[in-house]
């Protein structure tokens, strides 16, 4: 029997989303990042953009670790189970 990890990647992105930092570099390009998510990081011209370009990222990030099998970065208050099965 194979166990697969389940947990809502929107409630992921909305999580990581809300530890997120951003700042603006000299070229007041907004920049954000998660903290302690390698890979979790993306710009944007304005502090929307940057968040909502920095989401897609952490789920384009979430769907490929899964397909590949490589480690999700844990975020607090995500709660991943995993479930057996055939």
């Amino acid at each position: 029997m194979r166990k697969a990890r389940v947990f809502s990647i929107t409630e992921y992105a909305e999580k990581a989303l809300r530890k997120a930092e951003y700042l603006k570099d000299e070229n007041g390009v907004v920049i954000g990042r998660v903290p302690g998510a390698s890979g979790f990081f993306a710009q944007g011209d304005s502090f929307e953009d940057a968040r909502a370009n920095l989401r897609d990222v952490i789920e384009g990030n979430v769907v490929l670790a899964l397909q590949l099998g490589l480690p999700i970065p844990e975020i607090e208050g995500v709660r991943m189970t995993e479930q057996a099965h055939a």
